[in-house]
């Protein structure tokens, strides 16, 4: 009997990535990036991505491994995910990215390939007039509405006409999901000391990086890159710049607590304190 390989969910600076190592240790197991912005090797700092040193001699994949220049997508990660898999020593996935989860467990509809022409159209778009163009998609999520008024823009039909058909099962393996979830206090707090600590370590110069290189890719949606993109163009204060970095990063996490609370049924749901008991009965 397949045994289910665990995925580790949760909001961001929840603590997933130092669970995740203890797990590796006890299953000997191998990380597989969940995370639609780790896969970037010029947002290390930005995206939150393990140093080695974190990483503690584990093996981690797909981390790291695409261009400023390109744009990940759902279909693009889970074939990477297929082309590793059987490949992979007792695979750990981890990651805060709810639609990655999604598909590598259910599924995916199949989408059509979209033009770079139409995604650098929508990209510039602010997601205020994204909002008021797309009409076949209930989301709230900003890359999602802006995904489906590409697909709309680029069929002349509506989002929900692809999310309707029949769903292609990439990857057939049995899977457990452990949702980490903080006390909301502590979330926020450690979510404002993480964005300070990048600063520290360097996000500055990530990216101004990016702006020297014109990158165009999905590295441009981080949280911080316009922010301090704002700051280093004179558009606002060092202050503004990290309070408002800090409160879009709370409300993204806001937004993923409510996201994962309220999908996979069989979800295991514990906090940062019962991490030792998680552990003991499940690894």
């Amino acid at each position: 009997m397949q045994k289910p390989i665990p995925i580790i969910v949760g909001p961001t600076a929840s603590g997933k990535s130092a669970f995740s190592i203890q797990v590796a240790k006890r299953t000997n197991g191998e990380i597989i990036n969940t995370d639609s912005l780790q896969v970037y090797k010029d947002l290390k700092i930005l995206s939150a991505r393990p140093s080695l040193e974190e990483q503690e001699g584990i093996k981690h994949h797909l981390y790291g491994y695409m261009s400023a220049f390109e744009t990940s997508s759902v279909m693009g990660w889970l074939k990477d995910v297929k082309d590793i898999i059987n490949q992979v020593e007792n695979p750990i996935f981890i990651g805060g990215t709810g639609l990655y989860v999604k598909a590598l467990t259910e599924g995916i509809s199949p989408m059509p390939d979209i033009p770079d022409e139409i995604r650098n159209l929508v990209r510039q778009m602010d997601i205020e007039e994204v909002k008021s163009k797309v009409k076949g998609c209930s989301a709230i999520d900003p890359q999602r509405l802006r995904r489906a008024l590409e697909v709309e823009l680029s069929t002349g039909k509506p989002f929900s006409y692809f999310q309707n058909l029949e769903k292609i099962k990439v990857i057939d393996k049995k899977f457990q999901i452990f949702f980490l979830n903080p006390p909301r206090n502590i979330l926020y707090e450690r979510c404002d000391k993480r964005f300070i600590q990048m600063l520290s370590q360097g996000a500055i110069e990530e990216v101004k990086y990016l702006q020297e290189i014109k990158a165009t890719g999905g590295v441009t949606k981080a949280i911080g890159v316009k922010q301090i993109s704002q700051w280093l163009n004179n558009e606002i204060s060092n202050k503004e710049m990290i309070e408002e970095a800090c409160k879009e990063t709370r409300h993204y996490a806001k937004r993923q607590v409510t996201w994962f609370k309220n999908q996979f049924d069989n979800k295991i749901t514990f906090t940062p304190e019962q991490t030792k008991e998680v552990l003991k009965t499940y690894f």
